[in-house]
């Protein structure tokens, strides 16, 4: 919804009739150059192109007049077609705290978001993980957020890793909603505020470091230490590697509900967000697709 002139005006006289906008737009100040400059260059433009007409009538090479007369007509062709944008640059500002005029918190709808990973390492956890928490630590209702990581090459130590990923998400989700933080990805967050005032901060940082660690040294040995799985219900989830031949080409389906809202809570007793590891069953023999045959599955799932 976008307000101008006398209708926001109105809007703010009589705020009830009126709903705050969603957002605004306004002109960029480089507009004004922008169209000086296109004026200017329009008339050089047309005075070459003149020079070329008089040139064509009175040269004894018609032809080659001709073509270059052509291929500057196209190339002023081009210029001006990308001219469009820069006659009325915008910008937008977005009031994400107005969406509640609009629609009730329950109405949202459900939320299901799909990431995509292959091989340990060409792809380091660690960059799919900070992806994984940015997204859990959305702006949004938990109970209606679902993440789902596919997994195409069926490592062992990707789900090692979402599963830490997990339990540190236990304590940074309740961060990012009691501090408003708008940078979600830790990995992000604690480079780009190094000195930040919250009284928590240290103890979340030195958490996610730990995560790090731990994920980046299983990765690096290749293996994942017996002391590192903390209860049954992950050692049966790895027993699927030791109890099959499993290789990235050959391996049979992983599904491992790591997260499930309604019962997994964070320290403030606030729900978790569905979290899902898919694998999918591959075959020698049969096409796998590539990453098109991996979200066909998740669409599935």
């Amino acid at each position: 919804m976008l307000l101008r002139g006398e209708e926001r005006k109105a809007a703010m006289a009589n705020p009830s009739q009126f709903p705050p906008p969603l957002h605004s737009r306004c002109l960029m100040r480089r507009t004004f150059a922008n169209r000086a400059f296109a004026i200017f260059y329009s008339f050089a433009i047309f005075a070459l192109l003149y020079r070329h007409v008089i040139h064509l009538l009175h040269s004894p090479n018609i032809m080659l007049s001709l073509f270059i007369l052509l291929a500057d007509l196209l190339l002023s062709f081009l210029w001006l077609a990308s001219q469009a944008f820069r006659m009325y640059p915008t910008y937008r500002r977005h009031f994400v705290e107005h969406l509640e005029h609009y629609v009730k918190e329950s109405d949202y709808p459900r939320l299901d978001v799909f990431i995509c990973t292959a091989d340990p390492y060409k792809e380091p956890p660690m960059g799919v993980v900070n992806t994984a928490i940015s997204v859990m630590a959305y702006d949004y209702p938990k109970e209606k957020l679902s993440v789902y990581v596919s997994d195409d090459g069926g490592s062992k130590l990707t789900l090692f890793a979402f599963m830490e990923a997990a339990r540190f998400a236990a304590h940074w989700l309740p961060f990012c909603r009691k501090n408003k933080v708008v940078e979600r990805s830790p990995e992000a967050y604690f480079r780009s505020n190094p000195s930040s005032w919250f009284p928590e901060i240290d103890q979340i940082k030195v958490m996610y470091e730990s995560m790090k660690i731990k994920v980046e040294s299983v990765v690096e040995k290749g293996t994942i230490p017996l002391d590192h799985i903390t209860n049954g219900q992950e050692k049966q989830a790895f027993r699927r590697w030791t109890d099959h031949e499993f290789t990235q080409e050959n391996h049979p389906a992983v599904v491992e509900v790591v997260l499930e809202s309604g019962k997994d809570m964070d320290i403030t007793g606030h729900t978790m967000p569905n979290f899902v590891y898919v694998s999918r069953g591959k075959s020698p023999a049969s096409p796998h697709h590539f990453k098109a045959g991996a979200l066909n599955v998740l669409c599935k799932v």
